[in-house]
Formats: structure tokens, C-alpha cells, sequence
């Protein structure tokens, strides 16, 4: 990850990265064994930091400009917060994908109202 995500970035380096990621996932993960509890406890920690090093990959892949606020360094998109890139970009898994979203950033406002508009299944969950 430092290697991939360090402090300039570009596509190719990520690319690059998610090539490594799925290199270890394909040839490494099914050698995994664990002899005790511990080394199972630390196996899972392993395979969670894959998961979460590809999260970060993908999202630091899909925003694509440079930004002050965030010490975002593309060198592949030079420009400084251009308006296009205002926004929050929203990162999940799903189905073993990473799956990209945005979101404006003025988004949050009055919490029950959109927080319910952004997540249909808590709706009436929130009475706050």
C-alpha cells in the first residue's frame, strides 16, 4: 500500500496495485492455514487488510483529481479541487466488488430527512 498509495498517486500505480492485490488473493489466500486460534485470529486480520487495501485502491482510483483539503496528490490530474470533484465519494463491498458512490457535500443537512433519503432501509429507524 505504501508503495501504490503513497503521497503522489496515478493510475498506473494503482493498477499496479490492484494487479499485486489480486496476485496474493489468487496464488497466496488458499495457502492460508492456521495451527492455532491465534494464528487464525491473525490469518483473518490478514484478509481483512486485502479487503480494506482494495476499498482504498478502488476509491482513491475512481476520485480523479487532486485535492488540497483531502492531501490527495494526482499526478495524472494535476488540478487543485477543481468544481467537478466537490463531492464525497462513498466506498462499499458488495458481492466480493467494491462498489463506488458520491454523495454532494452538503449531503447531511437536517439528519433525519436525508439520512433516510440516502438509505431507504432506516427509514423511521431515526427519531432523533
Amino acid at each position: 500500500m505504501q508503495f501504490f498509495c503513497s503521497e503522489f498517486k496515478s493510475e498506473s500505480l494503482f493498477e499496479m496495485g490492484l494487479d499485486q492485490l489480486k496476485d496474493i488473493e489468487e496464488n497466496w489466500v488458499p495457502q492460508l492455514y492456521a495451527s492455532d486460534p491465534h494464528k487464525l485470529m491473525r490469518g483473518l486480520e490478514d484478509l481483512s487488510m486485502l479487503s480494506y487495501a482494495r476499498m482504498v485502491i478502488n476509491a482513491s482510483l475512481a476520485r480523479k483529481a487532486s485535492s488540497t483539503i483531502l492531501d490527495f496528490k494526482r499526478i495524472d490530474y494535476p488540478e487543485i479541487d477543481p468544481p467537478g470533484w466537490h463531492k464525497f465519494l462513498t466506498v462499499r463491498q458488495e458481492d466480493g466488488k467494491v462498489k463506488i458512490g458520491e454523495r454532494p457535500m452538503d449531503y447531511y443537512g437536517d439528519m433525519k430527512k436525508n439520512y433516510e433519503a440516502q438509505n431507504k432501509d432506516y427509514t423511521g429507524v431515526y427519531e432523533g
